[in-house]
Formats: structure tokens, C-alpha cells, sequence
């Protein structure tokens, strides 16, 4: 097993590193924006480690997000705090 892939299978996988729970919360983000800026927490999880497929690639390790996955995540954040600072200068004028 190699040491950078710690799980073996999706089972072994916390909920909080499955891909399917980090997507939601970002679709939750978005459908909330900028409300509450819950893609932080998939953020915070993709910096403390990987976040994980239910699926094997072809060395018969688990899929991880790509950097496709993480700037979407990022950007997603980033427009959340951008409303969230910039909206009491708005109400302001």
C-alpha cells in the first residue's frame, strides 16, 4: 500500500473524505451563496489531505480528486467570501 494513500477501499474511506459528501457541500454552496460559507469545510479537508472516488484507477488504488476538483472547490470559496466581504459596502452607498 503506498504510505500517501492510506485506504485501501472506499469502505475504509471517512465520510468526510468521500468525494460524494465534499460535492454536496459544495452544490449546497452554491445553491446558498453567499449565505454561509460552508465550502470552507471542503476546502480544510482538501488542505489536511485527499479527498477520495468511489472508484480504482488502474494501479488498483483509490481515485482522488485532480487539481480540477481543488481550484473548483477554491473558486467556489473565494466568490463565496468575495459576496461576503463586499456586500456591506454595497448596502453602504
Amino acid at each position: 500500500m503506498n504510505p500517501k494513500l492510506p485506504y485501501s477501499t472506499y469502505a475504509d474511506v471517512p465520510w468526510y473524505r468521500r468525494s460524494g459528501a465534499n460535492s454536496s457541500v459544495l452544490l449546497l454552496q452554491l445553491l446558498t451563496l453567499p449565505f454561509f460559507p460552508i465550502s470552507l469545510w471542503v476546502c480544510l479537508v482538501l488542505l489536511t489531505g485527499e479527498v477520495y472516488y468511489d472508484k480504482m484507477d488502474a494501479n488498483g488504488q483509490l481515485r482522488r480528486w485532480g487539481i480540477g476538483n481543488k481550484l473548483a472547490a477554491l473558486v467556489v470559496l473565494a466568490a463565496c467570501l468575495a459576496v461576503l466581504i463586499l456586500h456591506p459596502f454595497r448596502r453602504a452607498r
